[in-house]
């Protein structure tokens, strides 16, 4: 089995951070069943390393006294991952010999880059290089990825977990 695409955590990440502060569910829970769906697809990822990355990100947002703000940042920084492979270079999920959601042969996702390139986008956003999300946006808008399509599919529920 292939290690998960760099983008694909990324992404994955910051869906579960948008679910966790929409939903207000256990952290863990919310990356227990984030890390189930890719860990589906690729080598194992752990909860523990979804969840660090999902406290990473909260934490760097409080600094900033996002307040309100977190979950549209947050979302905005996953739409950016999933359609943009560089701002403002549309990412084709669907090529003629497969999909960009496949996986790769070496390891290149981490969660210290994870939370460097989520500051790295609050930073682009806050200087008009990327922008946010669409309104109304969300991961099941996602076409041409079943890794994504199967997450905006889960409906994670506090008493799977306990």
């Amino acid at each position: 089995m292939l290690f998960c695409p760099k983008w694909v955590f990324e992404a994955s990440c910051a869906a579960a951070a948008v679910e966790y502060l929409n939903r207000q569910l256990d952290l863990n829970a919310v990356a227990s069943g984030y890390s189930a769906i890719l860990s589906d697809f690729y080598q194992p990822v752990t909860a523990p390393e979804v969840a660090g990355v999902i406290e990473q990100m909260l934490r760097f947002l409080d600094e900033l006294d996002a307040g309100e703000t977190a979950a549209p940042l947050v979302t905005g920084f996953c739409y950016n991952r999933i359609t943009f492979d560089q701002p403002n270079k549309p990412r084709k999920l669907k090529g003629l010999f497969g999909s960009a959601d496949e996986g790769v042969k070496a390891r290149e996702h981490s969660a210290e880059n994870a939370v460097k390139s989520f500051k790295a986008y609050i930073y682009s956003l806050r200087n008009d290089v990327v922008g946010l999300a669409p309104t109304g946006w969300k991961l099941s808008d996602v076409e041409g990825s079943s890794v994504f399509q199967k997450m905006a599919s889960q409906n994670i529920s506090p008493l799977d977990f306990l």
